[in-house]
């Protein structure tokens, strides 16, 4: 078996027992590691599509640990298969980005990451060209055109406006049946405003806005930890 120290997340060096992994310390920064089979690893596609198997399993119990530190103390979700020789390097990358960690706690701290998604409506039926004359024609494909440029605005607006509610926000690409695939980073104590808005903008454009979350911080920590 070849192991090597599995990297989690960065938080403060502050944590209680995590019932598994451990904390790496220094100067008020705190790494969570575990001893990882490097073997689980090896073979593994990236766009695996199976729910239950190697690779969402992984990413799953990635998932499990940042949520478990989340509970308790700020963090920094570090990117999924990050491993590391072991404590030396550990303590490397500490000192390396610790700095710029300590900003990003402090910057996430109280907050909350939010996944929101407006779809787009289905696509009419095929227009039987024996039925309708060329102008009616040309005439109903403005129509669509106009209608599909006025729901691309609508998911603008619904960004714009739930971004001045949230301390920060990014927008994703996206399925070619979504207007907008975006995540906020909202603070805990104005969440309810936020939620309340979505419902007001979703009553505006008459359709459902899909809600995700609360998450730990994924879409928010922009700091490369891993290369120190």
């Amino acid at each position: 078996m070849s192991c090597g120290l599995y990297a989690y997340a960065i938080t403060r060096d502050r944590l209680a027992d995590l019932a598994g992994p451990w904390l790496i310390s220094y100067q008020g920064l705190a790494l969570v590691v575990a001893e990882v089979d490097l073997d689980r690893f090896t073979g593994i596609e990236a766009d695996e599509p199976a729910e239950d198997g190697p690779l969402a399993v992984l990413v799953r119990e990635h998932d499990a640990v940042v949520r478990a530190v989340f509970q308790h103390e700020p963090v920094l979700p570090l990117r999924f298969g990050t491993v590391l020789d072991g404590a030396d390097a550990a303590l490397r990358l500490l000192r390396a980005r610790h700095e710029e960690a300590l900003a990003w706690l402090d910057r996430v701290e109280g907050r909350r990451e939010w996944g929101v998604r407006v779809r787009a409506a289905a696509e009419p039926e095929p227009v039987d060209l024996d039925s309708v004359s060329g102008t009616g024609y040309l005439a109903l494909r403005r129509q669509r055109l106009t209608a599909a440029e006025d729901a691309r605005r609508s998911a603008e607006a619904v960004h714009q406006a739930l971004t001045r509610r949230a301390a920060d926000s990014t927008c994703r690409d996206h399925a070619s049946d979504l207007l907008l695939e975006a995540a906020y980073l909202v603070d805990t104590e104005n969440e309810d405003d936020f939620h309340a808005e979505i419902g007001r903008l979703a009553g505006e454009l008459g359709q459902p806005v899909e809600i995700t979350g609360p998450w730990p911080p994924y879409s928010f920590t922009n700091v490369e930890f891993a290369d120190a």
